[in-house]
């Protein structure tokens, strides 16, 4: 007889993975770890997923998910660029520096594990067009070539992540208050714009 679902219990798996994950990495956390942190049996968990690489790949795909359909419906909001610019870093880039098991997990294991390389094209889009609809930004991103404005929000993506990792579990000083204003300043002067 097949075991009936429930939302709670899958949800619980994925939360406890993801903080086995994020603390003791992908390939130091077996399922009996996620047995014994859950307190599930073995088959429950197998209920759910069909392996650990199951596991890691649902939690960035729902991870991911949120964090995009918060940044789409931005996007696709009647605000103006620069305010959907500033609601990005002011309401978006929060809430995913709040969650350190998911950014650890997209640093260290997500590129082996998932399709990143979509994401980071559908984040690429998103964000530069959000960019090019913004006046007087066009002339500062007319001539740079995509590959470099990827490049560039990889880049800035990634280290603010990083930082946010490092300044948590280290003492530098440095909050996600400062990452989200730094991020400011530094987007207004590339464009040209006060955020």
């Amino acid at each position: 007889m097949a075991r009936s679902r429930n939302e709670a219990k899958r949800n619980q798996i994925l939360l406890t993975s993801k903080s086995l994950f994020a603390g003791k990495g992908f390939f130091n956390t077996s399922i009996a770890d996620i047995v014994r942190e859950t307190g599930f049996p073995v088959g429950t968990i197998y209920t759910y997923f069909q392996n650990k690489e199951d596991i890691i790949q649902k939690i960035v795909e729902e991870g991911w998910e949120e964090f995009y359909i918060n940044l789409k419906s931005i996007q696709d909001s009647d605000m103006p660029p620069v305010k959907k610019l500033k609601a990005v870093i002011d309401e978006i880039l929060p809430e995913l520096l709040q969650d350190v098991d998911l950014i650890n997990i997209l640093l260290t294991e997500a590129i082996q594990y998932t399709a990143i390389e979509g994401k980071i094209e559908k984040l690429t889009d998103t964000i530069d067009s959000i960019l090019q609809a913004i006046p007087g930004s066009k002339s500062a991103l007319t001539n740079i070539p995509r590959a470099f404005i990827k490049t560039s929000i990889v880049v800035f993506f990634l280290g603010v992540l990083q930082t946010a990792k490092i300044s948590k579990t280290k003492v530098m000083g440095i909050t996600n208050q400062d990452l989200i204003d730094f991020t400011k300043s530094v987007i207004s002067q590339s464009i040209g714009v006060e955020l």
